[in-house]
């Protein structure tokens, strides 16, 4: 018996608690497909895609150091006070120590929407 694995695509908006317990497999911007194993390349891909557009990376630049939790700022210039920081450019560091349901909403509700990048075009294959 051969082992079979589908794959469905999820808008990023996606509700975040319907992607706990579950694998990416890969992002897609458009018809561009860029391959992940985690949900930790999920958030890096997306926010570096947010960064290399000129407004996505100036609002990303702004948001330092204001987003953030209770305990710790989900964006940073630095790594410092981090408990898993990703660097996603020169002087600018996103926290990624949370659980999948966490890490999507800080991606999508507190860095992608303020940085006003559209998210309409992205979704995330996951494994089934």
């Amino acid at each position: 018996m051969r082992d079979k694995t589908y794959e469905r695509a999820w808008p990023l908006t996606t509700i975040p608690h319907l992607f706990i317990g579950k694998k990416p497999a890969a992002v897609l911007f458009g018809t561009e497909r860029i391959e992940v194993k985690t949900w930790r390349e999920v958030y890096a891909a997306v926010l570096k895609r947010c960064n290399d557009d000129p407004q996505g990376h100036e609002m990303l630049m702004y948001l330092r150091n204001k987003a953030a939790g209770k305990i710790r700022v989900f964006i940073s210039d630095n790594p410092d006070g981090m408990t898993r920081p990703y660097k996603i450019d020169t002087e600018l560091y996103g926290e990624v120590h949370y659980g999948t349901e966490t890490l999507m909403h800080i991606l999508v509700n507190h860095l992608l929407k303020p940085a006003r990048f559209d998210c309409s075009n992205v979704s995330i294959i996951l494994r089934s």
